[in-house]
């Protein structure tokens, strides 16, 4: 009877202890797919744009529409209301903004905007009326009234459009494409339309 109750105690012991060993690599397996999560997760963090509205997720490498859109305003409106007394404030404004391969482009479009202003004697400023962006190409589009103020009192009126490529790096908005002109947003759309009807146009006039 002693020897078949330490045979019992002694089988008893081992089940425990084969338990408790797969409970353990269960743990052990937790503990290392936490670990990997953690480490390789995108966080995601909540702040305000700059119009001051309401916050908005942000995450390592994206964010939610309106704050793309309100930083697309927000630089619109700086860069479309520039003059040769502002335009080192809104270039050291900017520059931390721009990707390494726009930096100087842009640069270079504020400084021809200032060359004009001083050269005609005239004062531009932007009045944004709409923001657009366009879920298949990621650009968002400002668009508004420009005008040119002369020194003798004329004004010159017509709709300017910005579109930006942004995006978001280390949870900062980069500005990775800035293209200003004369007219209304270019989306594909339009785009495609122009083309088409060059197209149709290049074809009229061939011989």
């Amino acid at each position: 009877m002693k020897l078949t109750s330490a045979m019992a105690s002694w089988s008893s012991a081992l089940a425990v202890a084969r338990l408790l060993m797969v409970v353990v690599v269960v743990e052990a397996l937790a503990l290392v797919g936490l670990g990997y999560a953690l480490v390789t997760v995108d966080r995601t963090v909540v702040l305000v744009a700059p119009d001051g509205g309401r916050a908005d997720s942000v995450g390592q490498r994206m964010a939610s529409r309106p704050y793309m859109e309100a930083w697309a305003l927000y630089i619109a409106q700086t860069v479309g209301n520039v003059t040769p007394d502002t335009v080192a404030f809104i270039k050291s404004r900017i520059g931390p903004l721009l990707c390494p391969e726009v930096y100087d482009r842009a640069m270079v479009m504020l400084s021809d905007q200032v060359a004009t202003i001083t050269r005609d004697r005239v004062s531009i400023s932007f009045e944004p009326r709409s923001v657009l962006f366009e879920e298949s190409s990621g650009k968002v589009f400002v668009n508004g009234q420009s005008v040119d103020h002369a020194i003798m009192g004329a004004e010159k009126h017509y709709p300017r459009t910005f579109e930006f490529e942004l995006q978001i790096a280390d949870y900062r908005v980069q500005v990775c494409g800035l293209t200003s002109y004369e007219g209304e947003p270019r989306t594909e759309r339009v785009v495609a339309q122009m083309r088409s009807r060059e197209s149709v146009a290049k074809a009229g006039a061939t011989p």
